[in-house]
């Protein structure tokens, strides 16, 4: 019978589709992981996966398999947390996933109040793109996520924060606008205005760069130069350099702004910029008493956001 190390290792090859680097990133070697799914496949009698000049993709049977893999491991990992709670509720690890953005700004927010209520409790951190978090929970890898997507049916979802997204406007901008001031209270603007101008976004596949696009495509406006970054310390940088417009959600605007006094924002009129932030976990998952104190504690200590 399979055991929940060896549904690892069929999991990570499944995500890595490639042998040799699954079994780099797993530290075992290549003919044992290969092995272990050639018996495996045997076992079951049909291929699990395609196999095409080292790229492996899940055959039908495949993809079955390793859904079933995910219950079984998401269902083991609830239990044994369960058993552990029972007896020390105190003590263990949560596994948090986010991305390097939410990280930055949420976790430092946080890591004292909790530290505080379960100082023998490790917060871990796991950072990847928005469109993966999920599958980290799902898989086992992560006990909760912060994520601003609520599709999946395998999950649960707790609402955190309603994150408006607000526009830094370049120096030049402000020319004649004696009224405005550093800070996000200022007039809205019209969405035309930015037809033309400099922009500096974040690049393709980030949720804030996807946000700005459906802004960009709703009203039909084609920036001018536009800069593409992964940073957004840096995309608020240049805007301060004369660069370019920029957006910038809520949670790091308030964050620039203790660093960084001299910042203008505005909203656009008439188009509420917003991401909602949710919590979500396995559905049906045993949550820890830490656990449900991140859960209600983070829309608390979030709400000056």
């Amino acid at each position: 019978m399979i055991n929940e190390k060896q549904i690892y290792y069929l999991l990570t090859v499944a995500e890595e589709h490639n042998i040799t680097a699954a079994a780099q990133k797993l530290y075992i070697s290549q003919p044992a992981l290969s092995r272990l799914i050639l018996d495996l496949e045997h076992s079951l009698g049909t291929s699990l996966f395609i196999r095409n000049r080292g790229n492996l993709q899940p055959t039908k049977a495949g993809e079955v398999y390793l859904r079933g893999c995910k219950e079984v491991l998401a269902i083991s990992r609830s239990v044994t947390k369960e058993i552990s709670d029972l007896s020390n509720s105190q003590s263990g690890q949560i596994t948090l996933g986010l991305t390097s953005l939410t990280g930055e700004f949420l976790f430092p927010a946080i890591l004292d109040t909790f530290e505080q209520k379960f100082p023998n409790v490790e917060l871990l951190l796991i950072e990847e793109r928005m469109s993966a978090l999920l599958e980290t929970v799902k898989s086992g890898k992560t006990d909760m996520a912060f994520v601003y997507q609520t599709e999946d049916p395998e999950l649960e979802y707790r609402l955190f924060l309603e994150n408006p997204i607000y526009l830094q406007v370049p120096p030049f901008f402000l020319e004649h606008k004696t009224s405005w001031k550093p800070g996000s209270q200022n007039p809205s603007i019209m969405p035309e205005s930015l037809s033309g101008q400099p922009m500096i976004l974040l690049k393709k596949g980030r949720s804030m760069r996807e946000a700005a696009d459906r802004f960009l495509m709703q009203y039909q406006i084609t920036p001018g130069k536009v800069i593409e970054t992964e940073n957004i310390h840096l995309a608020s940088s240049l805007v301060r350099l004369n660069k370019g417009f920029t957006f910038v959600p809520s949670i790091a605007m308030h964050h620039f702004s203790v660093s960084n006094n001299t910042n203008y924002y505005c909203q656009i009129k008439d188009y509420p910029m917003k991401r909602s932030l949710y919590c979500c976990y396995r559905k049906h998952g045993y949550l820890t008493a830490g656990e449900q104190f991140l859960i209600n504690m983070i829309p608390e200590i979030l709400g000056h956001f």
